[in-house]
This record gives C-alpha cells, sequence and structure tokens, in this order.
C-alpha cells in the first residue's frame, strides 16, 4: 500500500488546481440555462398613446379595441411631452386617430385614418402596425359582405378575439429531464481540466528516477507497483467523476430518470478519454508549467468546435468535418441527442455508436501511451 499512499500523498498538492477548474465549471453553469425555456406563449403587450380626434361612436370602439389586449399610456398632446416620452420607453408607440376617421371607413377609404409617431424601427411599431392594419382590412372585409359600418366593427372584433391555442411540439422521442442539460454540456471541460490537471502531474511524479528507485529497492514487486498506481489512479478519477455526477444530480433538481441515464454514460466514456490523455501526457513527460497551458488549449479547443460553447447546428460543415477527430464532438452529439438539444431525434443505436468511438478514442490514446513508454524503456 506504500505506492497506493504515495500517489494521493502527492495528490493532496494538486487541490488548488481541482478547485479552481471545480469553480469554473459551477461558474459557467450558474450563467448558462440549456433547455430551461419557457415552454408557455403569451401574446406581446404593447405600450401605446392613443389620441381620438375623430370622437364618434367607430373611434371610440376602436380605442377600445386597443386597451384590451396592450397597455394604453396616458400622455397628453403636446410635441415635447410626448418626444420625452417615446425617448424614455414610457411609451413605445404614439397612434392619432385622425379626424374623419369614420367618414373614410365607411367609404372604404385606408389613407388618413391614423398619423403614428415613433422613435425608431421596432418589432413594436411593426406589430403595431400589423394591429391597425389587420383591424381595418376585417371591418372593410364585413363591410365588403354586406353589413352596415357599426356590424361590421363588433363581427371584426369579436373575430379579431379568438385566441389561437399555441402548442409547443418536441420533435424527438426523448422524454428525459432536460434540467441537466447545461451540466452534461459542459461536463467535459471540466473533466478534462481536472483530470488532466491532477492525474498527469502526479504520474509524472512518480516515474521520477528517484521515487523509482526508493519504491524498487523496497521488498515491493514491480508488478504490484503498477497495480497499485493503476488503482490509485482508478480511484482518483472514480472519486472526481462521482463528485460531479453529485453536482448534476442537484442541477437536475433529483435523481437523474430516462434518457438522462445515457447522459451518464456518456459522461464515463469521455472520462476514459480524459485519462488516456493524461496518461499519454505523462508518458510525454510534459512539464508541469507547459500542462496547464496545453490543457486549457486543448479543452476551450474542443468546446469551441465540437459544440459545447457554441451548438453544434450553428457551426459550419468545414468545421464539424475537422471536429469529427476529435472524441468531444462524439460526446456532444450523443449528449445533444440525448437532451434534446438538436433538431434529430433520439436513437439509441445512434447514442450508442457515439459512445463507443469515445471508448476506441480512449483506447488508440492508451496504445500511444504505451508505445511511448515502452521507446522510453528501450532508450
Amino acid at each position: 500500500m506504500q505506492v497506493f499512499k504515495l500517489f494521493f500523498k502527492i495528490a493532496k498538492t494538486k487541490w488548488l488546481a481541482t478547485l479552481v477548474f471545480l469553480g469554473i465549471f459551477l461558474l459557467i453553469l450558474n450563467f448558462t440555462n440549456i433547455g430551461g425555456g419557457s415552454t408557455s406563449f403569451t401574446t406581446s403587450k404593447m405600450a401605446l398613446t392613443v389620441y381620438d380626434h375623430d370622437k364618434t361612436e367607430a373611434s371610440k370602439k376602436l380605442c377600445e379595441y386597443l386597451k384590451k389586449d396592450n397597455e394604453i399610456v396616458d400622455v397628453e398632446d403636446d410635441k415635447d411631452k410626448l418626444i420625452d416620452a417615446l425617448y424614455i420607453t414610457s411609451t413605445n408607440y404614439v397612434i392619432t386617430i385622425n379626424e374623419g376617421y369614420a367618414d373614410r371607413l365607411a367609404k372604404g377609404e385606408t389613407e388618413g385614418l391614423f398619423s403614428t409617431r415613433y422613435l425608431h424601427d421596432s418589432y413594436t411599431n411593426k406589430l403595431a402596425d400589423s394591429t391597425l392594419d389587420t383591424y381595418v382590412s376585417t371591418v372593410k372585409a364585413y363591410m365588403a359582405g354586406g353589413m352596415e359600418m357599426s356590424k361590421a366593427i363588433d363581427a371584426a372584433e369579436e373575430a379579431l378575439s379568438i385566441k389561437t391555442e399555441v402548442n409547443f411540439e418536441t420533435f424527438s422521442d426523448n422524454t428525459a429531464n432536460t434540467k441537466a442539460a447545461s451540466f452534461f454540456n459542459y461536463l467535459p471541460y471540466a473533466l478534462l481540466s481536472i483530470i488532466v490537471s491532477v492525474l498527469c502531474p502526479v504520474i509524472v511524479a512518480m516515474n521520477k528516477k528517484e521515487v523509482g528507485f526508493r519504491t524498487k529497492c523496497s521488498s515491493i514487486k514491480v508488478s504490484s507497483i503498477s497495480l497499485q498506481t493503476i488503482a490509485a489512479s482508478g480511484i482518483f478519477v472514480l472519486v472526481i467523476w462521482l463528485f460531479l455526477m453529485v453536482i448534476g444530480v442537484g442541477k437536475n433538481g433529483g435523481m437523474y430518470s430516462g434518457n438522462i441515464w445515457y447522459g451518464v454514460l456518456n459522461s464515463a466514456a469521455f472520462t476514459l478519454v480524459c485519462v488516456a490523455i493524461a496518461m499519454l501526457f505523462s508518458e510525454l513527460g510534459v512539464k508541469e508549467n507547459v500542462l496547464a497551458f496545453v490543457t486549457q488549449v486543448l479543452g476551450l479547443g474542443m468546446a469551441f468546435l465540437c459544440g459545447m460553447f457554441v451548438p453544434q447546428e450553428m457551426l459550419s460543415s468545414g468545421v464539424l468535418t475537422a471536429a469529427r477527430f476529435l472524441p468531444a464532438y462524439w460526446y456532444v452529439r450523443a449528449n445533444d441527442m440525448i437532451c434534446g438539444l438538436s433538431s434529430d431525434t433520439f436513437k439509441l443505436s445512434t447514442v450508442m455508436i457515439c459512445i463507443g468511438i469515445q471508448v476506441l478514442f480512449a483506447a488508440a490514446i492508451f496504445a500511444v501511451s504505451l508505445i511511448v513508454k515502452k521507446n522510453k524503456k528501450a532508450l
């Protein structure tokens, strides 16, 4: 057990790096909320100011119609005060029902019915214009059908008051709880940063000649040294992974359920990739001051190229083609399908293929590290 204890004694000196990367990961989670958007629809209310210069029954009914679904802001009919109200956005759109509105509407005219004021083009202005145009067009349509103007106005208001029921549909077979989506989306950055920045320096330290000579001089067998090192590394990685999974449970709002368990399996596969990368860097003898730079370049590079920070659907085909040669691409692709973050429907076969590719990446990197280790012994 001496090697086992030595491993964790060295690992304790790297606790600060673990806390730093864990803190960065938690900050990222706090500032993002993938999958936590609203699934309800509400009609947009506009802040309108309305002046009725016609003072007829038709103009009064229009004022009442505009009050139903909008916020009416009373502002004195003064140019300077109107400009101030528009500037501070206490009102967004000013409608003046011009004198003669009812007469022109009865004749079927559309010009000169209103005067409008606003500071600049915006969604609110376009919506207000559309509301007025729709109202007038509907009244004219009923009048063209033979109705009197007063009845046409009532019929138009009744027709326009009909609310359309809006349902949000997800074109995915995924029924998993997506509250943990952001956690699993950014998890590879935390796994790679923590595992590589801690495990690699520990392995490098234990591979030093001085430490090697000291352990070999003891009664411990060489095979036992290797087994204890592997066991200690495995326990360290398992503890880090389980700790992060516990954080994920909190982010999920409860124990994982449904397809999210495939997300847990997906994260375990990527953890193997991180361990393989750490072992390769340790065999290459990457110095600690260089390791921090390399880890961040690799972590952030995969985050941006593979779809962690920018959705894969927004990346160009050229970037995605290059990203396919990185394990994080397959992790993100599987996670997007599992958590419903993409338009792709959930297919278990595709998810398992992505997980399998990550395992193959890990095996290939492990193989390279063994080759490097063998060549070093030969020298």
